[in-house]
């Protein structure tokens, strides 16, 4: 398989399908062994139990499927799962560079959506949310049941409209219910920056999507920062819930001598199934120092490309634990036009670490600024008040006006944030809504204890 055709598999409310799938063969489907054979025939008779003598009349239908799923579910694997009509032919529609959707990157488990990362400037970044948010209900319907394509049809609308979720957060004991409306999504896949006061280079990346035209941009980028004077590199993977691996293979490959090991794939039993190694090529960054910023938005393709530089000794890990998404899964065409996804294999880094369920640790942990309990009350305070949105709309770039304006509207609603908070909220809030800022390092822990490090090695 080549590597234009090797990915990663994504289900994502926001309709980017963040990998390809390998299509197998009606044929393929194995004879069952005579302890199957046993087990299938107690399930015809219990179905012909619940057809004839439950209580209540069933749907034929809805016995068999509510079957299957329970076959799938026994996996522990919240990726394979079945596909019915609608399933699959939503995961043959592959949609590039703008949608429209609230935009947050989501993973199915137990019953529940789990957000991987909201994508930045998107309503759903916009309202707060984070990754390893649990989405149980969507317009006041559980999510424990909703197929794929149910879920997907609830969170498309028209640009404009409205919808709520509620949603359950590690360490919170109530869960809470956002509204957000939809927005046409426009993703910006690369941005950078040149900071010459640490003479470093700065270039996020939001997703692993469009293949040549991301990896051309990405080149010319830090080609341009080494012009420009950049004696560091900084790339930024925070909230970056990967893509396409062929792409973070080709990135890797930038900072890369050849024939080093970026990343291998193994399948049942851990047998090695593909071993994926830099090329020798003339366009590579070798001397420059580098530094990855990820955190537990940073997923999959993000993980594979943190995990290569860092077991090669390339560049140094800084921020929090990633989310942890290595598997690969394999579409199997079914009868009556369904199917079913079956996790295949694993991603491994090169010092053989597994990606799945584990995520990349960081070299240097460092946690960012964040609100306390009492101050995430008193922004929900003012949302519900309606005073956030147009005070941004009034203020709409960032500066220490806007600070101590919002301040003072803190001091007439007797409410307390304190000012670290206040700075990274507007610089955020205004970031996303104006044109791209170069980052501040001193609200941006991260990336200033990145720069410190990097800059150590020059």
């Amino acid at each position: 398989m080549t590597r234009g055709k090797e990915r990663i598999l994504w289900a994502s409310i926001t309709f980017l399908l963040l990998a390809a799938w390998v299509f197998s063969p009606l044929e393929k489907a194995k004879a069952i062994s005579s302890e199957g054979e046993t087990y299938l025939q107690i399930l015809h008779e219990v179905i012909s139990y619940i057809e004839n003598d439950f209580v209540d009349p069933i749907e034929e239908k809805k016995i068999y499927t509510g079957a299957i799923h329970g076959a799938l579910q026994s996996l522990g694997d919240p990726h394979s799962r079945f596909l019915d009509k609608d399933d699959f032919q939503e995961l043959q529609n592959e949609t590039k560079g703008s949608f429209g959707g609230i935009g947050v990157e989501v993973s199915f488990q137990e019953g529940a959506f789990v957000i991987i990362a909201p994508l930045e400037g998107t309503p759903a970044w916009k309202a707060g949310l984070l990754p390893h948010d649990r989405i149980t209900e969507i317009n006041g319907k559980s999510t424990k049941n909703l197929s794929l394509s149910d879920s997907i049809a609830m969170m498309r609308g028209d640009v404009g409209s409205s919808l709520s979720m509620k949603i359950e957060r590690k360490g919170l004991r109530d869960a809470f219910t956002v509204s957000l409306v939809r927005e046409l999504i426009k993703i910006q896949y690369i941005r950078s920056a040149f900071l010459p006061e640490t003479k470093t280079g700065y270039i996020k990346l939001a997703q692993f999507m469009g293949r040549e035209n991301t990896e051309k941009e990405f080149t010319n980028n830090i080609r341009k920062l080494v012009d420009s004077g950049a004696k560091n590199i900084i790339i930024d993977l925070r909230m970056n819930p990967g893509g396409l691996l062929d792409l973070a293979i080709r990135i890797a490959d930038l900072f890369l001598p050849g024939n080093k090991e970026i990343v291998s794939v193994r399948g049942r039993g851990g047998v090695l199934i593909r071993t994926f190694r830099s090329e020798k090529s003339e366009t590579k960054f070798l001397d420059v120092p580098i530094a990855v910023l990820v955190n537990g938005g940073s997923a999959s393709a993000s993980e594979i490309l943190a995990g290569a530089l860092q077991d090669n000794k390339r560049a140094k890990i800084v921020g929090t634990q990633s989310f942890g998404k290595g598997s690969v899964q394999s579409i199997f065409p079914l009868s009556h036009g369904t199917g079913v996804a079956v996790t295949i294999q694993k991603y491994f880094t090169p010092s053989g670490k597994s990606i799945h369920g584990t995520g990349i640790t960081p070299d240097l942990v460092v946690q960012p600024i964040t609100a306390t309990d009492e101050e995430k009350f008193a922004f929900d305070k003012l949302q519900k008040k309606n005073k956030l949105r147009p005070f941004l709309s009034e203020h709409p770039e960032f500066n220490e006006d806007v600070v101590r304006d919002f301040q003072k509207l803190l001091e007439s609603e007797k409410l307390h944030i304190g000012d670290s908070v206040v700075r990274l909220y507007l610089f955020s809030e205004l970031k996303s809504t104006s044109s791209f800022q170069k980052p501040n390092t001193e609200l941006d822990l991260q990336l200033k204890e990145a720069i410190q490090l990097v800059s150590k090695e020059q």
